[in-house]
């Protein structure tokens, strides 16, 4: 075979950077960089308190394709950290470290993700590719996306059959898509982004799709090698028509799917759906990963969530999922609820095969099966066998629950091979799995043989590594798209960005390097760009200049800071008014806490203690009470209540923040309901933070 390595175009800069890794490929004598991108929205969710409980905010990924000979990943960790994981573990990728650059040797194209000391805020995923092979050209049938494109009114809607969308490497789709007939494909190596991100322009409420990728009703589809980012929906579903048309034969193949949101299900195969097939494809989402019913099929996947991994729900007959890694479930790893016919989560023939959560660092439950139902009578027997299944330590994950079921209903469950902490276990009991055990009603059978193999792969790696200078404005940690230079007794950070991240006009004299402009650190405050400067150990503290104004930077389009703070029961669009934007909450399901969302880490922990002020105008469809809070993840809010009405009223809050408020790993604001109906909105405008003290 021969060897080739292939480096895709980048996406457009509207989809994001991140800079705590560098990226390098290597293949042969070849060395590439690989850029870092981490385009999300920052979720409320903050479910894991192994992450401190941290909103989730990051997806970041690295993306390029190879064949013949190997190729070596080299990843530098831009700051301190204590161990290191490459996962999933259980695929034993070779690694190695050395002077803060953790070595991936692959010799065929597969994925694989990072992850320091055990937190999930951290994971870095490496997506490889086979080189294509089948490049569309444009025609009749053949629609090739531009390298960004978006459709009017949102969504791209594939109603003649045979037609291919092919999304090449570097290109962004900024739409929805639905194909409505039969043997369409969506492929390349691009990715389609969520156009409902950008409030500035795109309205949910005005969508009447709530999919990102739909195939409704249409057989034989073919969707391969995408990158899906920042879901505001469903990410993939496959469905027929209500007692009318099945959708048949569709497969998804190497699609990348990388979404913080509540709601964002990752492969979703409902009913009346027949052979639907998932294989080789990376799932990072914030709702339920798998979610399918009757004739789907997964397999070698590998998942990450922020709700429940495997979603068996409804009709479960004749469905398998097989070859699954998950390293992140923070709601269960599998769970069986909502209801079938009669009442009943029916399961016939269902298979989990080869189910790996060993780099799982938190989940509730492995097992959790749900009947709700107004009959108890109703029998739901036959069908769940999982086999081959190699979990941690409870104990180390915080699993209280290995098994549990609520309601009633009679299942036939067949659990075979079991390993716990690199140990087969014989018997489930409370004691042998170190989690409780609640059978109920079901018929339980556990089974072992000798052709199962429960040893654990080794899956932290201790390396206790300093990096030689972090940046750090006030207390929050920056980062640069190019190095930090240490020469003598001279640091040079880049200029362009340190200003930015300084918020000042004023720049220090520059000196060029690697035709990057950089600024001396000592010249920063001779210069005026900063107020002070500390150096302790390997960190340098800059304080910036005395804030005047609004902290709040301006906020538009795609990357707006501003999202949902209950994302599956509003919708947040922007409007205007006399010239002047607000944004408009739109209660979809008569929720009491939907509202505006946003991480305020960032200004917090730049400016440090003291006094800040929130301000803003609100008013609502009817009259009613909203709240303003500072929401923290280890001690209380702060908040304050306000009536308002049909006009605009001016609301305002003031907040002390002391040095326990800049420890905290999140800080966010929220201006929310308290008595939501469906339907009801309220706005808000001139929102402004300063800090008085």
């Amino acid at each position: 075979m021969k060897s080739q390595l292939v480096l895709y175009p980048e996406f457009d800069l509207r989809i994001e950077r991140d800079y705590l890794y560098t990226v390098s490929v290597t293949q042969g004598a070849r060395t590439e960089p690989l850029p870092v991108y981490n385009h999300t929205e920052p979720s409320r969710v903050d479910r894991n308190p192994v992450d401190d409980k941290r909103t989730d905010s990051f997806r970041r990924f690295s993306t390029f394709a190879f064949s013949g000979e190997g190729v070596r990943i080299d990843i530098r960790v831009n700051r301190d950290f204590h161990d290191y994981a490459v996962i999933p573990s259980a695929k034993h990728f070779k690694h190695c470290f050395r002077d803060g650059v953790i070595s991936v040797y692959l010799d065929h194209p597969d994925y694989f993700a990072i992850r320091l000391d055990g937190k999930d805020h951290t994971i870095l995923s490496i997506f490889t590719d086979e080189p294509e092979s089948d490049i569309p050209q444009p025609g009749e049938h053949t629609i090739v996306v531009a390298p960004w494109q978006e459709v009017n009114g949102g969504v791209l809607r594939i109603r003649k059959p045979n037609t291919t969308v092919y999304i090449p490497a570097g290109a962004v789709l900024c739409a929805r898509v639905e194909i409505l007939a039969d043997n369409c494909r969506v492929i390349g190596r691009g990715a389609i982004l969520d156009p409902v991100g950008d409030i500035y322009r795109y309205d949910a409420s005005k969508l009447d799709t709530g999919v990102v990728l739909l195939v409704k009703a249409a057989n034989h589809t073919r969707i391969e090698g995408i990158h899906l980012l920042n879901a505001k929906a469903f990410n993939i579903e496959v469905i027929g028509k209500w007692k009318k048309t099945w959708a048949v034969d569709n497969r998804i193949r190497n699609v990348k799917i990388l979404s913080t949101q509540m709601c964002t299900d990752g492969i979703t195969f409902c009913y009346y759906s027949r052979d639907s097939y998932a294989e080789h494809c990376f799932v990072y989402c914030g709702d339920n990963a798998l979610v399918y019913e009757e004739y789907a099929h997964y397999k070698d996947m590998t998942i990450g969530t922020t709700c429940n991994a495997i979603f068996p729900q409804t009709d479960v007959v004749d469905s398998s999922v097989e070859d699954i890694s998950v390293f992140r479930a923070d709601e269960g790893i599998i769970n069986c609820e909502y209801c079938g016919e009669n009442g009943i989560t029916k399961i016939e023939n269902h298979m989990i095969r080869n189910l790996d959560a060993v780099d799982v660092t938190y989940t509730p439950y492995f097992l959790f099966v749900e009947v709700p139902t107004k009959n108890p009578v109703v029998s739901a027997r036959n069908g769940l066998t999982i086999e081959n299944v190699r979990f941690p330590l409870l104990s180390d994950t915080g699993t209280p629950v290995f098994f549990n079921n609520i309601a009633a209903g009679d299942y036939a469950i067949t659990l075979k091979n079991l390993s716990i902490g690199g140990n087969l276990i014989h018997e489930i009991s409370p004691e042998a799995t170190g989690g409780e055990v609640t059978v109920g009603s079901h018929t339980f059978r556990y089974l072992t043989d000798e052709n199962f193999d429960p040893s654990l792969p080794q899956n932290r790696v201790t390396v206790d590594y300093k990096t030689p200078v972090n940046v750090l404005v006030g207390s929050y940690q920056i980062f640069f798209s190019a190095p930090v230079l240490c020469e003598g007794d001279e640091i040079l950070l880049p200029a362009k960005e340190l200003k930015a991240e300084l918020r000042t006009t004023h720049m220090g004299k520059a000196v060029w390097r690697n035709k990057t402009k950089y600024v001396s650190l000592s010249d920063l405050v001779r210069s005026g760009m900063a107020k002070a400067i500390e150096r302790t150990g390997n960190r340098i503290i800059i304080t910036p200049n005395d804030p005047h104004g609004n902290l709040f930077l301006p906020d538009h389009g795609i990357i707006s800071k501003f999202t949902e703070h209950i994302c599956y029961a509003s919708h947040l669009v922007v409007r205007a008014e006399n010239g002047k934007s607000f944004y408009r909450t739109i209660n979809t399901s008569n929720h009491d806490a939907v509202g505006i969302f946003r991480l305020i880490d960032e200004e917090i922990k730049k400016y440090g203690e003291g006094i800040y002020r929130l301000s803003f105008a609100a008013r609502a469809s009817r009259a009613v009470s909203i709240r303003s809070a500072f929401s923290y993840h280890q001690i209380p809010n702060e908040e304050k209540s306000f009536a308002i009405s049909l006009k605009w009223k001016n609301c305002s809050m003031d907040v002390r923040i002391g040095s326990e408020h800049l420890r905290q790993s999140k800080i966010a604001l929220i201006i929310s309901n308290t008595d939501g109906r469906k339907g009801d909105f309220f706005d808000v405008k001139n929102i402004r933070l300063v800090k008085t003290e």
